[in-house]
């Protein structure tokens, strides 16, 4: 049994760092064997419940290292910015990130892509999908023993503390954009925006196509498949799908918009086949070259989401 989670580590020792600049909330613990994890969330920048809000989140799926090992790069450059660029110091005052960087640690810790109860938690929320679904992949109830497992319509504490950190921190922002970061589908970095349960159009469409395309002018040779995640494969029970219904019953209008990066890692495989004799070879790059480079690629796409959110009265 894995009783240590260095990324977890990580997290405490960055907020700690930087601990006059950063807010560290325990969102609550899971357990997995006699270890317990905690949930943290980080809060950075406004204390104005209706500034612009940005979310960054990673380690949904415990396999899926590399989404955690990003996001971490990149706070750790935007912190080490905002000791000596006043532009990000003068941004914080007017903006606001919050992040929980490892949604499942005892996943992280097992090395599998579930949680601890074998419950797959971007499968987990009470939404059902209507359409052309992929039998398995797009959520099941059978067994935890089988991949996709929805959940015996129950909650995990991790989908419950995400739901909340969000509705605490961002409901009442006049503007939200988030970012997921996943791994595993693929030859090439695909950028979701929703739904995942429907075909039906995405109530801000308009405000995403906007994004887009101030995204496609600033960065006119960027790497990414740009899309609906229905286009690829539809889900039942989809995270942010289901935040996304609450906020509206909340705060009907308000634009809310949740993205997904969904980074290509069969290329990773395809240049090297060994990969897949390791549990999370199909998920991470494992070449020293390779993981550098990821760890740059998309550092470009993470702030330019967070000054668009600070800048929407340009776009939106």
């Amino acid at each position: 049994m894995v009783s240590y989670v260095p990324e977890l580590v990580e997290v405490e020792r960055l907020a700690e760092a930087h601990s006059n600049s950063v807010q560290l909330e325990t969102l609550g613990s899971v357990q997995t064997g006699n270890t317990s994890f905690p949930l943290l969330g980080l809060v950075i920048g406004s204390k104005d419940p209706k500034a612009p809000t940005c979310g960054l989140f990673a380690g949904v799926h415990g396999l899926e290292r590399v989404g955690t090992h990003v996001l971490m790069s990149f706070l750790k450059t935007l912190f080490v910015k905002r000791v000596w660029d006043r532009e990000w110091v003068e941004f914080f005052e007017r903006n606001r990130l919050v992040t929980i960087p490892i949604i499942n640690p005892t996943g992280f810790a097992l090395n599998r892509r579930s949680n601890t109860n074998g419950v797959d938690l971007m499968r987990n929320a009470p939404v059902e999908a209507q359409g052309k679904l992929l039998p398995g992949v797009s959520g099941h109830r059978f067994s935890h023993r089988l991949p996709w497992f929805r959940g015996h319509e129950k909650l995990e504490t991790e989908t419950q503390a995400v739901a909340d950190f969000v509705e605490r921190h961002m409901f009442q922002s006049k503007v939200l954009v988030s970012l997921d970061l996943h791994s595993g589908f693929g030859m090439k970095d695909r950028l979701w925006h929703p739904w995942a349960h429907t075909q039906n159009e995405f109530p801000h469409s308009q405000h995403v196509q906007r994004l887009t395309n101030l995204f496609e002018t600033t960065y006119p040779y960027h790497i990414y498949k740009i899309e609906p995640q229905n286009q690829s494969y539809m889900t039942h029970g989809d995270l942010w799908d289901w935040i996304y219904i609450n906020h509206q019953k909340k705060h009907p209008g308000v634009p809310f918009l949740p993205l997904t990066l969904e980074m290509g890692s069969w290329m990773w495989v395809k240049k090297n086949p060994w990969q897949l004799l390791m549990a999370d070879g199909l998920f991470n790059p494992v070449k020293k070259h390779r993981y550098a480079r990821t760890m740059r690629r998309h550092l470009h796409l993470l702030e330019f989401l967070l000054k668009a959110t600070g800048s929407s009265d340009q776009w939106l």
